[in-house]
């Protein structure tokens, strides 16, 4: 484990593998769960499990452009930059959103039918609960990236383009 948590990634095509890498194994785990019949309360747990354990990890290993490589993150630290945790809190908080209002719905009984709304039920408060958390966590980075100074964005540099005759 500690070899893992060494690990940097760095590039962000490598980042963008890494997600697809974990939201596929998360889609694998909750399809092989669900193909030997444990019930969808278990299932989704376990997914909350495995997508925490992976985005936690993301946090670790990522790097931004100018941050440090080698020492390890702070724990609370979610992204390099303010700006990112904030989008990502906000994504996640409207996620929530929508996980709420999904189990308000299949409460309701409104375009459920009827032999799944309690797994809609329980699936939507597992999710809203989730997002939720998920959102707290970046949400919490970007104050405390505000607070201690870090810079916001790299400025953009544009090359300059000379034209000879």
């Amino acid at each position: 484990m500690r070899r893992l948590l060494d690990l940097r990634i760095v590039r962000w095509e490598l980042k963008l593998a890494y997600v697809v890498g974990a939201y596929a194994i998360g889609l694998a785990i909750y399809w092989s769960l669900r193909l030997i019949g444990l019930p969808y309360g278990v299932v989704g747990l376990v997914g909350v499990g495995v997508d925490l354990a992976a985005i936690l990890l993301g946090a670790r290993i990522f790097r931004g452009r100018g941050e440090p490589i080698e020492p390890p993150r702070e724990r609370w630290r979610m992204t390099a930059r303010p700006r990112l945790s904030t989008v990502l809190g906000v994504v996640f908080v409207v996620n929530s959103a929508f996980m709420v209002l999904g189990l308000v719905l299949a409460a309701l009984g409104v375009s459920v039918e009827p032999s799944d709304a309690a797994e809609r039920i329980v699936g939507s408060a597992i999710g809203a609960v989730e997002y939720a958390l998920i959102a707290a966590l970046y949400l919490r980075s970007a104050a405390r990236l505000r607070s201690l100074g870090v810079p916001p964005k790299e400025p953009k540099l544009t090359p300059t383009v000379r034209i000879r005759p």
